[in-house]
């Protein structure tokens, strides 16, 4: 570096700073375009033992550069600026915003990116406020998402947390109504993978979903996949299946089929004391069933008894909320969510014990 009395160590580095191979620094053109500067910069009187002409030269000359250099710092840093506004999504974070808009189904509404979301009758969502975000805001209702490929995170954000897919098809419903037994205010929502792959993640934990899986996710509660529950048996896992397809199908046969029928049926004759893990009624009810089929003679006919007293008329949507299993890690008790329309909501506790080789349900 130039020694500081030298007075060409300001032009070099200006010259350094702006250079170009045709064009060279014009301070005459920059004083004349920004006179009250020069003026303020100039009419100072320098404290120094130089002739007075020549220090008001070098004194004028030095000074004026370096308000042209400041204005270069000033011109870079805005560069700066701007160039972090219009940087590739990732590289910086941008603070531009736009303006949100509201879409209430039934419609179908198609993103800049080729995403499309169709909104059932009552849904409802909200675009994002920030520029490059991929993803919308679900306010209310049932709706099916499909996600463009290949651009990056697609975040749906709801009460209950947030839902990230990269490149997938999922249907996710927001549940609100009133249980039609307790009057208990029932609010969850659902999410259901068609292809792909889906993180679903708040305050209490996270699941990841695959196709054909589901979780449910309850107010200040951790999504919930009963399949992925590691802490119940397999076998468990598969009557708990069974009651929910039985149900989405309306098959009453189906449905009847998680109940040991044997059991029940040597309970009615006697032939077994009355259990109340094993069977979902009480002392008296049990009395009242021996009375009720006493004229049936083999479990076959108690079955077909069974079937003609369910009251699946079509299907229910069935929402498994939580299963706790005992201790002893021989009984289950799950909490549901059945719907079977719109305004008719009720909370029900299965249960299921395992016994006589196997899991059965002994509860509705």
């Amino acid at each position: 570096m130039g020694r500081v009395n030298d007075h060409k160590w300001l032009d070099q580095a200006l010259n350094k700073a702006i250079h170009s191979d045709d064009t060279q620094p014009d301070f005459e053109k920059w004083k004349a375009s920004h006179p009250e500067a020069v003026e303020m910069l100039t009419s100072r009187t320098p404290q120094t033992q130089r002739p007075p002409v020549i220090r008001r030269m070098i004194m004028n000359a030095t000074l004026v550069k370096l308000a042209a250099a400041a204005v270069i710092v000033v011109a870079v840093v805005l560069g700066i600026t701007q160039l972090t506004r219009n940087s590739p999504e990732g590289t910086m974070p941008t603070t531009q915003t736009v303006a949100q808009e509201t879409f209430t189904g039934p419609t179908t509404h198609t993103f800049a990116d080729g995403s499309t979301v169709q909104l059932a009758q009552g849904a409802s969502i909200r675009t994002y406020a920030q520029v490059g975000k991929r993803g919308f805001e679900h306010i209310a209702g049932q709706i099916d998402v499909t996600v463009a490929k290949g651009k990056g995170e697609f975040i749906v954000t709801t009460p209950y947390g947030e839902v990230k897919a990269l490149g997938t098809q999922f249907k996710m419903e927001m549940v609100d109504g009133t249980d039609a037994n307790t009057k208990e205010q029932v609010k969850l929502l659902a999410v259901e993978v068609a292809e792909g792959v889906v993180e679903v993640r708040n305050a209490k934990g996270v699941q990841t979903l695959r196709k054909m899986q589901n979780a449910v996710v309850a107010m200040d509660s951790a999504p919930y996949d009963f399949n992925q529950d590691e802490k119940l048996p397999a076998e468990l896992r598969g009557r708990i299946a069974a009651m929910v397809k039985a149900f989405e199908t309306g098959d009453k046969a189906a449905w009847a089929a998680n109940f040991n029928m044997g059991y029940v049926y040597r309970l009615a004759k006697g032939e077994v004391q009355y259990d109340p893990s094993l069977f979902g009624g009480s002392a008296e009810d049990a009395e009242r069933l021996k009375q009720t089929v006493a004229q049936v003679s083999s479990p076959e006919q108690m079955r077909q008894l069974f079937l003609g007293t369910i009251n699946i008329t079509g299907p229910v949507e069935v929402y498994v909320r939580s299963v706790e299993l005992s201790p002893d890690g021989n009984h289950a008790r799950a909490e549901c969510i059945t719907r079977r329309s719109e305004n008719h909501i009720v909370v029900t506790k299965p249960q299921w014990h395992n016994f006589d080789g196997g899991w059965w349900q002994i509860d509705d």
